[in-house]
């Protein structure tokens, strides 16, 4: 780009300095001197609004408007005197390492964009490097996302209009699903690690025709996993990786060395801390993961495109999807594509977080059903059995859709509620939390180690002593006594517990008050929760320390349709399923929300026209 242009910034309208280099939206409830640093990132304001100007052919910038604060990056709103806006994303301290989060995340968006065919912002400049910009920061300048965010209709949509969004979504999925890597890690523009002299990128399209595309390279990853928490401080492999098995060791090692270098272990957020508790140690996680690495290669899926390598938007929450106002069921565009990294197939297969829900979760195919006593309900408790019951239909949907057009992807599925998925997806976070479990669970593997796929006529590579073991029971009960004392805690606080450390300024005080009282209830409520805990009441599924289940403090759908498929091309497993939907109508008055999904109807709205 021509810096000779002339660009004038007279008036520029922006809020003060203070404002846009501070986070401002909220208040930390622990340590905020310290996370309001992390958060804190100058530039030089007028070279930016120059920067904008220039790139989009304008005379000089009117206006800068902060958006929302995000935990990671400051983003901004220019207005130019030619009627145009742009959106400026600047990294905070606590993004990533510097010029390889932006200029993974540029290389990430070209390709999702071109090849893979989404809908995402254009980015019209960048920079990857402080240094050699006068804007004196990393920055990106991108397309103003027509629309609005799905958070914003989400709540007033129809039933059938959610269902139409679940679908659209689906249809972006489908191409990230059927697109496959030879490498693991993350895309970069090839000129942009040209000392490294990396490979040109290779993938599987949707065919399965292999292509060579020199204008991209899988290098070092940007996975939050890898900076988190302390990572971010500490040598180890961040990639890439030529496969699977490299992948997987790669993740065991890289905890091994933070759990040995870190300066403070984590605390973790999903156990209580104190007298009577589980208190984790280095030794401990150390030892987690060097069984980790004994029992890896036997866990790995036999079927190895289950763990094929693929790029995904992991964090599609309902205000990274936008969607057209005036049509709030046509989704515009996908935001956020920062820190992406081509991993394994069964790490990306999970519900998109906008259709999650509280409550009891469906697996597989299942459907949802009421309480055999709803018509004896009170009304506060129906409404509740309601909203639970169209919460699971969504997901049931979803997976359903799954099923139907992504069937890799539900295979997946149906792998994540295997013993060996938890035993391979635990350890990305055993820097934090997990290990007593961990250990707990190894123990027990062996009685069952005949039936894990991997294991056949291989002796358990794994050895505990009657010490060992004994210690190993003792931590799990108090790991799970310090569960459910947080579970407690958090149940108490309620909306008053901090995401992320994070309040609204506005609540600030009193959240600090109610966990002030939650301190001070902390050694009733583990002295009772000690009194008379039977081993049977201490048992926890893998699920809740599994990796997405435990917090650490990660044009529109049209161009991509699915292919129609006739009800005579359908196995008896897909018909059966289908026609057990034909129930999912009973809490409806409205005749058209019954039939939207009732058997026959639900076969035809899941199959999208051309």
């Amino acid at each position: 780009m021509s810096e000779t242009t002339p660009v004038t910034t007279p008036e520029l309208d922006a809020p003060e300095p203070a404002e846009l280099f501070n986070f401002t939206d909220g208040r930390f409830v622990k340590d905020e001197e310290h996370e309001l640093a992390k958060r804190h990132r100058e530039f030089n304001i007028t070279e930016l609004a120059r920067r904008a100007a220039r790139v989009m052919n304008a005379d000089r910038c009117l206006s800068i408007k902060k958006l929302p604060d995000g935990q990671y990056n400051r983003v901004l709103l220019l207005a130019l005197d030619n009627g145009k806006e742009v959106v400026a994303k600047i990294p905070n301290p606590n993004a990533g390492q510097p010029h390889f989060t932006v200029a993974s995340e540029v290389a990430t968006m070209k390709f999702a964009r071109e090849v893979l065919n989404t809908d995402l912002p254009e980015v019209y400049d960048w920079c990857s490097r402080a240094e050699e910009t006068s804007v004196g920061a990393e920055y990106i300048l991108m397309e103003k996302m027509e629309g609005v965010e799905l958070d914003h209709v989400w709540p007033d949509m129809a039933v059938e209009d959610r269902l139409e969004v679940v679908k659209a979504i689906a249809a972006y999925q489908l191409p990230w699903a059927s697109v496959s890597f030879e490498q693991y890690g993350s895309l970069y523009f090839a000129e942009d690690l040209k000392e490294e002299n990396l490979p040109a990128l290779v993938y599987a399209d949707d065919q399965g025709r292999r292509v060579e595309d020199p204008r991209f390279v899988v290098g070092p990853t940007t996975s939050r996993d890898t900076f988190d928490d302390g990572r971010g401080d500490i040598d180890f492999d961040r990639g890439p990786w030529s496969s699977l098995e490299e992948y997987h060791v790669a993740i065991g090692k890289r905890e091994i060395a933070c759990v040995q270098h870190v300066p403070h272990i984590p605390q973790s957020s999903v156990t209580l801390r104190g007298p009577g508790l589980y208190e984790p140690t280095r030794e401990k996680k150390l030892t987690a993961l060097e069984c980790y690495l004994k029992l890896l290669k036997y866990l790995i899926p036999a079927d190895r495109s289950l763990g094929s390598s693929h790029l995904w938007h992991g964090d599609l929450h309902a205000g990274n999807i936008f969607v057209d106002p005036r049509k709030p069921t046509r989704i515009v565009g996908l935001i956020d594509w920062q820190s992406i990294e081509l991993s394994p197939l069964y790490f990306h297969a999970d519900l998109p977080r906008f259709i999650e829900h509280d409550g009891p979760k469906l697996q597989g195919l299942e459907r949802p059903d009421l309480p055999p006593d709803y018509d004896d309900l009170e009304d506060d408790a129906k409404k509740a059995a309601d909203s639970l019951y169209w919460d699971q239909g969504l997901c049931a949907m979803y997976r359903l859709i799954v099923h139907l057009k992504m069937p890799k992807v539900f295979d997946c599925f149906k792998f994540e509620q295997s013993e060996a998925f938890h035993f391979i997806s635990v350890p990305r976070s055993m820097l934090v939390a997990g290990e007593a479990y961990y250990l707990a669970q190894a123990c027990e593997l062996e009685k069952e180690w005949d039936t894990i796929p991997g294991a056949q006529d291989v002796v358990f590579p794994l050895t505990f002593t009657t010490s060992e073991r004994q210690t190993i029971e003792q931590d799990r009960e108090s790991f799970v006594l310090a569960f459910r004392a947080m579970d407690i805690i958090k149940k108490k606080l309620g909306k008053s517990l901090p995401n992320s450390g994070y309040v609204p300024k506005d609540e600030h005080k009193e959240v600090v008050d109610a966990l002030a009282q939650a301190t001070d209830e902390q050694s009733i409520v583990v002295s009772n929760l000690a009194i008379g805990v039977k081993r049977e009441e201490t048992e926890i599924p893998s699920k809740l320390i599994s990796l997405r289940h435990v917090s650490v403090f990660g044009s529109g759908c049209e161009s991509t349709s699915f292919t129609e498929k006739d009800e005579s091309d359908m196995c008896d497993a897909e018909k059966e399923v289908l026609g057990g939907y034909q129930d999912f109508g009973i809490l409806c008055n409205d005749e058209k929300h019954r039939d939207l999904l009732a058997g026959p109807e639900f076969d035809e709205e899941i199959e999208d026209d051309e």
